[in-house]
């Protein structure tokens, strides 16, 4: 099983959702949110100030080929600009009924991570944290990458524990970088951002194994089924 997230523009919503349902995805998430990469990087994640929508899914893993085509097809996301998908190995889920699909062949546009390695970063700072992020994660080399709105659960109790005055509003930034690129990324991150500065943030990364759309039209051709 593999969560598979989507990141394309917010008009395309719907059309991302009739694709899930039609593929018979049982578990399947929408929200929105706002890219954050400069202008200049538009082409490299296709992620620009604008309203963005992410979908995020449990799929099995020989169905993830399937909907890379169909992502593809209907979305053209192998084009530079226009969104990307990629998958992240997890290592258990609750007993939900998914419908297996069959294994595809390699298609126009996928990249095999053996050849190019990414990792998802994942930082949650207070509400407003966002641009101090972005900045740091900026002037490490991160091209790129997504805000979204989250609400924190940890109440007093952990407030206490902890020491310091924590925000239940909070900043989701979500990032995709080079392996090679985590460390620097994180560590700027967690210097300027982090749970010791006012924006209370934390930090980690989740390996991505599967990508559509992260090397556009000139990426390698190779299956990636494992």
């Amino acid at each position: 099983m593999k969560a598979m997230v989507l990141i394309a523009d917010h008009s395309y919503g719907h059309l991302v959702l009739d694709i899930l349902v039609k593929e018979n995805i049982a578990c399947r998430f929408l929200t929105h949110a706002y890219g954050s990469a400069d202008s200049q990087m538009l082409d490299y994640l296709g992620l620009g100030e604008n309203k963005k929508v992410i979908a995020f899914s449990f799929v099995p893993e020989d169905k993830v080929m399937r909907l890379y085509e169909v992502f593809n097809n209907k979305l053209s996301l192998s084009d530079a600009g226009r969104g990307i998908a990629f998958t992240v190995p997890i290592s258990a889920a609750s007993n939900v009924a998914f419908s297996l699909g069959a294994t595809t062949p390699e298609k126009e546009g996928m990249t095999e991570m053996s050849d190019v390695k990414y990792e998802l970063i994942v930082t949650i700072v207070n509400r407003g944290g966002f641009e101090a992020v972005k900045k740091a994660a900026n002037s490490a080399g991160a091209r790129g990458g997504t805000l979204l709105h989250g609400l924190g659960l940890g109440g007093e109790e952990a407030a206490k524990f902890l020491g310091i005055s924590i925000q239940p509003e909070k900043d989701v930034v979500l990032i995709v970088a080079g392996k090679d690129d985590r460390e620097q990324i994180m560590q700027k991150i967690t210097e300027e951002a982090g749970i010791l500065t006012e924006n209370r943030g934390i930090c980690f990364s989740l390996p991505v194994d599967t990508a559509l759309g992260l090397a556009g039209k000139t990426g390698s051709i190779e299956s990636m089924v494992k």
